[in-house]
């Protein structure tokens, strides 16, 4: 079973909607009880699912450190996709763009239809102005879920930046196309949406 934290990376895929596909059974911090929290919070981690639910409290906490620290713990007793998945959300919260990509990369070769380490993969690749290889990443999550909207914004992001204006109308346009409850002022044409742009 597939859980995934949601982090200010994905708080765009959230917000535009990621497909089931997306996100097979998201688990955010957040939806856990008050005994829940305190029950982890009194947890002694033995096994890696143990060590992953801690880091999952410590990145909803916001103490990045103690969460990478424990999704470390849970990759070296499990080095499963999602463990390396997590780890990588937090070194792109922490603004650490290399850590990030080595992770999802590890966690696509671990499984390579994990189509949220594509996107955040991507992102992470936006950020640092690659868009050759933040596109590549967009196209192959969209390759896996063509109603991903939150790759086909974030791709037009991607094409805006690189100078491919209609390349970028005709993501945000489909993006607009799949999720049409969504309003002009997120998917305006220029400047870039969201963020400004040049």
């Amino acid at each position: 079973m597939r859980q995934q934290f949601f982090s200010a990376l994905t708080a765009l895929a959230a917000f535009v909607g990621l497909s089931s596909a997306a996100v097979a059974q998201p688990m955010a911090i957040a939806t856990l009880t008050p005994p829940e929290l305190q029950e982890l919070q009194r947890l002694v981690p033995r096994s890696a699912e143990d060590y992953y639910n801690v880091g999952l409290m410590h990145q909803g906490r916001g103490d990045l450190a103690a969460a990478i620290n424990a999704f470390s713990q849970a990759i070296r007793l499990n080095p499963s996709a999602d463990y390396y998945f997590a780890r990588g959300l937090a070194y792109y919260d922490q603004g650490d763009m290399q850590r990030a990509i080595a992770d999802f990369s590890t966690a696509l070769r671990n499984d390579p239809q994990f189509i949220a380490a594509y996107y955040n993969r991507g992102m992470a690749y936006l950020a640092l102005q690659n868009y050759t290889a933040a596109i590549a990443d967009f196209d192959a999550a969209l390759g896996r879920d063509p109603q991903f909207v939150a790759a086909y914004y974030s791709r037009g992001m991607a094409h805006f930046d690189s100078g491919n204006v209609e390349l970028a109308q005709r993501d945000y346009e489909r993006a607009r196309a799949l999720n049409p409850a969504m309003t002009a002022q997120y998917y305006d044409r220029a400047p870039r949406p969201l963020t400004g742009g040049p």
